[in-house]
């Protein structure tokens, strides 16, 4: 009975399937379609363009701090206006932000991420030929501006090109650009600012933002995702296939095989009664900001909102006065307007630098201690590195030495900065 049954199994294998029709394609979703082409060579590819966004992002926001000391000298600032100055980026983020994130749901990633670097790019190189204070100001936060979408879109785009296993670490490494970004920033600062002037510094800002889009208008496709979305599925197919060969990924790709192409919202049932949209495509385009504030998505962005503010204050209002903080320590009359001397830009440059073991480390504690747990114990630490940044500068005044004291800021400000990082990429 076991050799009849084993050899009625063996004539069924052998036995010829039905074939397909041959209209029959293989429908498969864009999340399905991203697990069969994988991750690899078209993905360390994509990471590495969208991290140069990433770094012209910490290049705009930085160089502020940079050329607060000889701009503020050169156009005889007060400390309300090198205030103002230092928060004109974050004044263009804050309108840009929303309207970007809208904007990308509705034109595409790549459109919104190119767009933002052009008007990020346009605005940093007119910041050098800026001849008054308030034209400068205006340049920088148009240039903030152009910083949020590049942000929102780099972020956006890169967890829709990667299987759900490769998010993480591709993720934390789009995060290290800004590392990259600011030791650009620090190291060019440093090497051009005293000899060439703020002005050229400024220019030079601009190169990686220009560099990404170059990358982006020649090489970078439109996200699959969003192409399914959108209804478009035989371009949503057509990347798909596009990433498989960057990974050498083709034949897990059924020949067959379309990305099933998807609307935002199903269709009502047939025979249901359909209610009327209200307000129209203006109504349409805020359409993702209103299910943030509804439940169960409302207690979520509560949360990470706060936190992400309570990041954003501390390290920000730290680290953009960083240079001015030194300048006042090594000048001998701290209330002299007068350029700072070279130390100030490589006492910067090491802060800049200490961002790489706060990346290395965070990249392994968050898939080994968690993301929470992560975040809550680097931002403690932190603290506690700007709680000991806080008493070298009350130290400097006192019986401790200017010496002793600028060893303190500079140990402290790299601790601060390395234990932050954890903190972001978390």
């Amino acid at each position: 009975a076991s050799a009849a049954s084993r050899a009625r199994s063996d004539d069924a294998m052998s036995a010829p399937h039905p074939p397909r029709a041959p209209n029959m394609v293989e429908s498969l979703t864009p999340e399905r379609a991203i697990e069969l082409a994988g991750a690899g060579a078209f993905q360390v590819r994509l990471t590495t363009l969208l991290m140069l966004a990433n770094a012209g992002d910490a290049v705009e926001v930085l160089s502020v701090a940079l050329i607060l000391p000889t701009a503020g000298a050169e156009f005889g600032l007060s400390a309300s206006q090198k205030g103002v100055l230092t928060s004109a980026v974050f004044a263009g983020a804050l309108l840009g932000s929303v309207a970007w994130g809208l904007a990308g749901d509705r034109v595409g990633r790549r459109r919104m991420l190119a767009t933002a670097l052009a008007v990020n790019a346009a605005f940093a190189l007119a910041s050098g030929t800026a001849r008054t204070f308030w034209f400068l100001v205006t340049c920088r936060v148009l240039a903030g501006v152009g910083v949020s979408g590049c942000n929102t879109a780099a972020f956006a785009a890169l967890p829709e090109f990667l299987p759900v296993h490769a998010r993480g670490k591709h993720t934390v490494a789009l995060a290290s650009g800004w590392m990259v970004g600011s030791i650009y920033s620090a190291s060019t600062g440093w090497a051009l600012i005293p000899t060439e002037g703020w002005r050229t510094f400024v220019f030079v800002s601009a190169a990686p933002a220009l560099a990404c889009l170059l990358g982006v208008v020649v090489w970078m496709p439109e996200s699959p995702r969003f192409l399914a979305v959108r209804g478009r599925g035989e371009e949503a197919t057509e990347v798909i296939r596009r990433i498989a060969r960057g990974n050498a990924r083709d034949a897990r790709v059924p020949r067959d095989a379309r990305v099933e192409a998807t609307t935002p919202t199903s269709p009502p049932e047939r025979g249901a009664p359909q209610r009327r949209r209200k307000g129209g495509p203006a109504w349409a385009w805020i359409a993702p900001l209103r299910s943030l504030c509804a439940p169960p998505l409302r207690s979520r962005a509560a949360s990470i909102g706060f936190a992400w503010f309570s990041l954003s204050w501390g390290w920000y209002g730290v680290m953009l006065w960083l240079p001015e903080y030194f300048a006042r320590l090594a000048a001998s009359d701290e209330s002299s307007n007068e350029p700072p001397s070279t130390n100030v830009y490589a006492e910067n440059f090491a802060v800049a630098w200490s961002n790489l073991p706060g990346n290395i480390a965070s990249a392994f504690l968050v898939d080994v201690v968690g993301r929470r747990a992560t975040l809550t114990w680097c931002m403690a630490s932190a603290a506690a590195a700007a709680f000991v940044f806080a008493l070298a500068v009350g130290a400097s005044g006192g019986a401790v030495s200017r010496a002793a004291a600028g060893r303190l800021y500079v140990a402290s400000a790299c601790a601060f900065n390395a234990l932050s990082v954890g903190g972001w990429n978390a």
